[in-house]
């Protein structure tokens, strides 16, 4: 196990980019066949030749490089990447397509029995009927989050904001007001270099949501994307079937920019939205008053906050 100094998260995020365009790089210098994915830059992206040269379209394409699966749209353009088997390709209400990457079970491992919140009398925050769905849903815990070291980091913040009396709904809302207390994004804030170094544990996978609780954790800083897997690693502790969504939001000057918040679906289908970071952001503009205006609106509610989700996930 390669022992590593972790110095900022700038630093760290830079060195997974120069990673990822390493691979792609590599990719892109095959000759290009039926079943090879290549990096096209004057296509300006991934994609697939068949053998006449046309693009591949519509279709999974299983790399013969990488071993992975990619699907492409119409145009030839990648929807789904780098998965180790085929995902549910949906359509957006506006026509797009989108990938459903989900892989975790709703009720949890196989054979294991769900919990249920303790009643509570309590009054909704701001949605009205939110803290009821959330008491409602039966919980399937994380056992283990397969890292020793974070399942102890978890432990130790639990104890920290988590009492018995608390019903599913303020055991989430610690979780959430505890990142957006606690982490930093260093494009808004500084954040310390951490003098130490320490031993990286060997997640389920390479770029898990594990993997990046346990980063932003120990740094204390993080970014959208590591927000966003974090709050969900705390959730899925609490059983609660949560997951990512990678697409754009709006910003304060106009416009769109790429995001990455979570999402949960309540028992009659509603999707609700949970967004640390952007609350995160308020929070550090309000000098410090904690917001809680993403916490569990419906999509509706935030109608016109959120477009072009290009796929779910929720990458253990």
């Amino acid at each position: 196990m390669k022992k590593m100094k972790w110095v900022s998260a700038r630093k760290i995020k830079k060195m997974l980019a120069v990673t990822t365009a390493t691979c792609m790089l590599v990719g892109s210098s095959l000759t290009a066949s039926a079943e090879t994915v290549v990096w096209d830059y004057n296509f300006g992206g991934l994609c697939c030749k068949e053998a006449d040269g046309s693009l591949a379209a519509n279709k999974w394409v299983l790399d013969d490089f990488s071993g992975l699966w990619f699907y492409f749209d119409a145009d030839g353009r990648v929807i789904s990447s780098y998965l180790k088997q085929p995902c549910p390709i949906l359509t957006a209400p506006d026509g797009s397509l989108y990938a459903d990457e989900r892989v975790r079970s709703a009720t949890g491992q196989p054979g294991q029995q769900p919990i249920f919140s303790v009643p509570s009398t309590q009054k909704d925050i701001r949605y009205k009927g939110l803290r009821q769905m959330l008491d409602s849903i039966p919980l399937y815990p994380d056992a283990t989050t397969g890292l020793p070291e974070l399942d102890a980091m978890l432990d130790n913040i639990f104890a920290q904001i988590i009492t018995p009396d608390m019903d599913t709904h303020d055991k989430l809302k610690a979780c959430y007001d505890y990142l957006i207390l606690n982490i930093k994004d260093e494009r808004y804030e500084d954040v310390p270099d951490i003098p130490f170094s320490y031993e990286i544990p060997v997640g389920p996978d390479a770029i898990g949501a594990y993997n990046a609780a346990y980063g932003t954790l120990i740094i204390k800083a993080g970014v959208c994307d590591t927000f966003s897997m974090t709050f969900a690693v705390m959730a899925w502790k609490l059983g609660l079937p949560m997951y990512m969504v990678g697409g754009s939001t709006t910003t304060s000057g106009g416009g769109y920019t790429p995001h990455t918040w979570c999402q949960m679906d309540g028992p009659d289908g509603t999707v609700y939205v949970f967004d640390p970071h952007i609350d995160y952001l308020i929070t550090l503009r309000g000098n410090g008053t904690l917001s809680n205006v993403r916490f569990g609106p419906t999509q509706a509610q935030v109608a016109g906050k959120y477009a072009e989700r290009k796929y779910l996930f929720d990458y253990k």
